[in-house]
């Protein structure tokens, strides 16, 4: 058999520049972005989702909507983990300067995140607290799953649902409902009905 050298030398390539591609991490979105929305619901609404333990009831509190660049994700294995398979670490504001990001570094243990910042950051701890945000994704949908899963660090991002309180059998799990808080129980926990993953050029 006769073997297009020219042909294999195309076939082989190609492959590699894909690989060696995927190597370079994403530049992230470096704009200013806008405080997330949320208007508190007059009354909470109950929506009983299934989980992979069986159905569990959501309190929601509040529509949301959140643009963001992701810091840092994490794939959760606890109780929990039941309905919110994922963590993402999330900044807005001017967080994304890169005079600023080059400041500060981000990083997430179990349901917590956290940041650290060195010298010369020209914003305040205050500023990091109230435009950055642990948010535990509940997804409403296989498809919102599918593109939670595929969200990198770096990834410029959109998540639109509802806060909400989770009531397991053994307790609530709690959502907070501002910005400014912090330490346990500060993490938002959205009930995500739309995720967008913005393309940059």
């Amino acid at each position: 058999m006769k073997i297009n050298f020219r042909y294999l030398a195309v076939v082989l390539v190609v492959p590699m520049v894909i690989v060696t591609l995927s190597w370079f991490p994403k530049e992230p979105y470096t704009g200013f972005i806008a405080d997330p929305v949320q208007s508190n619901l007059g009354a909470a609404e109950t929506v009983l989702i299934k989980g992979d333990r069986g159905d569990v009831a959501l309190s929601l509190l509040a529509r949301y909507s959140i643009e963001a660049v992701v810091k840092s994700k994490n794939r959760q294995s606890d109780y929990a983990a039941q309905i919110s398979k994922y963590d993402l670490a999330l900044a807005w504001g001017t967080l994304n300067d890169p005079v600023i990001d080059s400041h500060i570094s981000y990083g997430q243990s179990g349901r917590f995140y956290f940041y650290h910042w060195s010298p010369g950051m020209t914003v305040s701890p205050d500023y990091i607290a109230s435009h950055s945000a642990n948010v535990h994704l509940i997804h409403s949908s296989s498809h919102v799953l599918r593109v939670i899963k595929g969200i990198d660090e770096n990834d410029h991002i959109r998540l639109e649902g509802f806060l909400v309180n989770a009531n397991f059998k053994d307790g609530a799990w709690k959502t907070s409902l501002t910005r400014n808080d912090t330490g346990n129980g500060s993490c938002e926990i959205l009930y995500v009905t739309d995720v967008e993953v913005f393309e940059h050029r």
